[in-house]
């Protein structure tokens, strides 16, 4: 049995998720909450003391709330990028590049070997690099993080958030969903669900165009309630 290519090994590859679900299965459930905690609360946290009329009276509102808002972005891309490259730095380090294996012990030239890797995103990329394909799906993982992480945080900026724990409900609340759409809207040809578009050497048919639009129209609209939020507190 020829051991599993590294990256198919990793904690965000779905080859894993088909044969040893626990830890990825685990971060599947757990990510819309996660994402939210590296920079979330950062605002509903300065809002609660009133140290933003500080801030504000200091370089102004728009400067401030977009401030926080490409704040988060970066530092939740941040924490979901580092660690899952550094992980595949130390798979290559511990088992070396050379296997070229897959979890599911089918031949490189098995048919159902090459219409799964055919339905990856990049799978052209995956053929000609597999490493260069698992960075480019680590950094897209990151994009996203980010864009989800600066979600959360200009919904806070809508509201006086009273209770911080709601902060994780507009993020948690999309994501799923993506997942549950099939069940809400009834069944579709393509997936729509979040993790299908993320993770790595993921097989399922996946439906391009919806998340293209998900993402600008989340990235629109983060901008457009902290553009909001900047005017109605303007001093």
């Amino acid at each position: 049995m020829a051991l599993a290519h590294t990256t198919k090994m990793g904690l965000l590859s779905w080859n894993l998720v088909g044969y040893k679900a626990d830890l990825s299965m685990m971060l599947i459930q757990l990510y819309p909450l996660l994402v939210v905690c590296p920079a979330g609360f950062v605002l509903a946290k300065e809002r609660g003391t009133q140290e933003h009329v500080l801030m504000i009276t200091r370089m102004g509102s728009g400067t401030y709330y977009f401030s926080k808002l490409l704040s988060a972005f970066v530092v939740t891309a941040v924490v979901f990028v580092i660690p899952f490259l550094a992980e595949m730095v130390l798979y290559v380090i511990t088992f070396s590049a050379k296997p070229m294996g897959d979890l599911s012990n089918w031949s490189a030239y098995d048919s159902g070997y090459i219409d799964m890797v055919r339905s990856y995103m990049f799978s052209d990329l995956f053929i000609r690099s597999p490493y260069g394909y698992a960075v480019v799906k680590v950094l897209l993982f990151g994009f996203f993080s980010g864009l989800m992480g600066a979600f959360g945080v200009a919904v806070s900026a809508l509201y006086r958030v009273k209770f911080r724990i709601t902060v994780f409900l507009p993020t948690f609340i999309l994501l799923n969903l993506s997942v549950y759409a099939k069940v809400i809207w009834g069944e579709m040809e393509k997936s729509v669900a979040w993790y299908n578009f993320v993770m790595l050497h993921e097989e399922a048919a996946k439906n391009m165009s919806v998340f293209l639009v998900f993402l600008v129209v989340i990235a629109v609209g983060s901008m457009g309630a902290i553009g909001w939020a900047s005017r109605r507190d303007c001093l």
